[in-house]
Order: structure tokens, then sequence, then C-alpha cells
């Protein structure tokens, strides 16, 4: 698990102040689309991790830890940035 860039935190906050539609790529190869509205910490393996949360695009409530997260690319339109790569 790699941890992501500091300036990657703001790109975050970003998507949750907006509420962007995003599809995002997990380090896994896949994808969910949805809209994020906040940040909190989720217990894996009996450890804290950093996540976004939200809906997917079946409005069921989503939470994605932030370093499983690859890319982030924004679907809303007239966004302030359009694509982010969170881990090489």
């Amino acid at each position: 698990m790699s941890p992501i860039k500091c300036e990657s935190y703001d790109y975050i906050e970003i998507i949750c102040l907006y509420r962007y539609m995003v599809k995002l790529t997990l380090t896994d190869g896949t994808h969910i689309q949805g809209q994020f509205d906040r940040t909190l910490y989720i217990s894996r393996d009996q450890q804290k991790h950093e996540a976004i949360a939200g809906i997917n695009q079946q409005q069921q409530a989503v939470e994605v830890i932030l370093t499983d997260i690859k890319s982030i690319d924004v679907l809303s339109k007239n966004p302030s940035f359009t694509h982010i790569t969170l881990i090489e």
C-alpha cells in the first residue's frame, strides 16, 4: 500500500466540497463511479485508514480507502480539474 502525495489531499477536499461526480480507478483495476461528500477514518485489518465516503451510481453508500485509489477522473461539467493520479 503506497502513501498518497500531500498535494493530493487538496483534490480530495475539492471533490467533497463541490460534490463532483467522479470515476475512481482502484489499484486492483476496478472502477467506482459516485459522488463523495466527506472524508473519514475506517478500520481494516486492525488499522485505521483515511477514506472518502459518498454514494455510488446506484445510490448506495460507499467508502473507499484513499490508498486503494490509483486515479480519479472528474465527470462533472466545468470542474476545476479533470484527472489526478494518486498512486503511480
